[in-house]
């Protein structure tokens, strides 16, 4: 293994500092939500909720059990969900910090949903990216559901047509 930044060294920063092995695929049905742990526990049940009647299993970082390093937890789950919805409402930096690294890694834009309460200021690398604004719990389960039920059925026809 070269030094990090040498030309020798194929391997990133991320692969070097926690020995990922190199993983082709996802896990179907998982969501993994990025959005900050305080303050919007009604909008990520409401998320969890409308994923289950999907039957997809959403989870959030905080959900884990133990004392385990949670920035690899979420990488993991990053590089594994099939899809991802991201809460940028209250312009947390680890939640653009978490989408900027779900974008590095390859997850296609089709299997991220975007979403902010409506009247979030959206900083300037992400004000271009679609974003579903919601303006009450209701309307995000119906922007959750809807959207979902779309990727999904985009994501498994698409399998479909490349077998």
């Amino acid at each position: 293994m070269g030094e990090i930044g040498s030309e020798a060294s194929h391997e990133s920063f991320m692969d070097v500092e926690f020995n990922r092995a190199k993983k082709i695929g996802f896990e179907p049905n998982l969501v993994f939500v990025i959005m900050p742990f305080m303050g919007l526990s009604e909008a990520y049940s409401a998320i969890k909720d409308e994923c289950n009647k999907l039957k997809l299993n959403a989870i959030r970082a905080d959900e884990g059990v133990g004392s385990g390093f949670i920035i690899k937890e979420i990488i993991t789950l990053i590089e594994e969900a099939e899809f991802i919805i991201c809460d940028l409402t209250h312009e947390r930096p680890n939640v653009y910090y978490e989408l900027g690294y779900a974008h590095g890694v390859g997850n296609h834009s089709a299997n991220i949903l975007l979403i902010a309460r409506k009247g979030t200021t959206l900083h300037f690398d992400i004000a271009p990216l679609r974003v579903q604004y919601y303006r009450s719990i209701e309307h995000l389960r119906s922007v959750v559901k809807d959207k979902l039920r779309e990727m999904l059925r985009r994501k498994r026809s698409d399998k479909k047509e490349g077998a």
